[in-house]
């Protein structure tokens, strides 16, 4: 029985500091084991032409450049039907919108690890028919003057939804999993850890309560004095007893 040749995936690697790129061509040529073509370049008018002729799987994309950025590339790209991992030294407001639309990136200098993982979730990914409605959430969040207004993606096998972090009422870890529940709708269980979302909601408003909890405090009715939070819903969470004295003071500060 023969076995099936490995799919090639096809990257676009869009970088207006040309050694940057090439360095990152070389990481990918030594250190990720799937076969890939791969074409760089270093502005975004010459890349909106190679997409089209070349029709990369994937395009990884520096945030900062000259005349056009990363943004403006993927508003103009004519066809969105490519996966996206950014490439960009630190800029606090851009990776929280990134992070927010369920989107990859990766901090300049690369680190190979993060480049093997991310061009494993690519691979994962290819099948996935959700990435023009990650981009343009991406593309609609980074038009908002406040980080408030961000939309969350979430990704579920039936697709993906958007939803405001008001709409949330509080979140519950089960092993690596994440189940969301909301103010009027069903919850929704998501394949990430509660961790992640920690630090990605601190800033609306929401709680690490306990390891397997994370709340939105507007809709923490009570807190008795064992510790208990009662949620505009009914539901009763236990605060942990080392985090007793921080929730309490934080509710207080309401």
């Amino acid at each position: 029985m023969t076995s099936q040749p490995e799919t090639m995936i096809k990257i676009l690697i869009i970088d207006d500091e040309s050694a940057a790129g090439n360095i990152l061509k070389i990481l990918i040529q030594k250190h990720v084991s799937v076969p890939a073509d791969i074409r760089c370049c270093n502005n975004v008018s010459d890349a909106l032409v190679l997409q089209q002729t070349f029709g990369p799987t994937l395009v990884m994309l520096d945030i900062e450049m000259p005349g056009m950025n990363g943004f403006d590339f993927l508003n103009l790209a004519a066809d969105k039907d490519f996966d996206v991992v950014f490439t960009t030294a630190y800029d606090r407001y851009a990776i929280k919108a990134i992070r927010f639309s369920a989107l990859d990136y990766l901090l300049k200098p690369i680190d190979i690890v993060e480049l093997q993982n991310a061009i494993n979730r690519h691979i994962i990914r290819q099948q996935n028919q959700d990435q023009k409605l990650l981009v343009s959430n991406l593309l609609s969040n980074l038009k908002q003057r406040d980080p408030k207004d961000f939309k969350l993606a979430l990704s579920t096998m039936g697709g993906v939804s958007f939803f405001e972090p008001a709409e949330i009422m509080y979140c519950e870890a089960e092993n690596n999993y994440t189940r969301f529940n909301f103010v009027s709708q069903r919850p929704m269980m998501i394949s990430k850890t509660l961790g992640e979302y920690e630090d990605l909601l601190a800033e609306y408003g929401f709680l690490r309560i306990h390891k397997s909890y994370l709340v939105n405090v507007k809709y923490v009715t009570k807190i008795d004095r064992e510790g208990i939070l009662l949620m505009s819903d009914g539901k009763q969470l236990a605060v942990s007893k080392r985090k007793k004295e921080m929730v309490m003071h934080s509710l207080r500060a309401q």
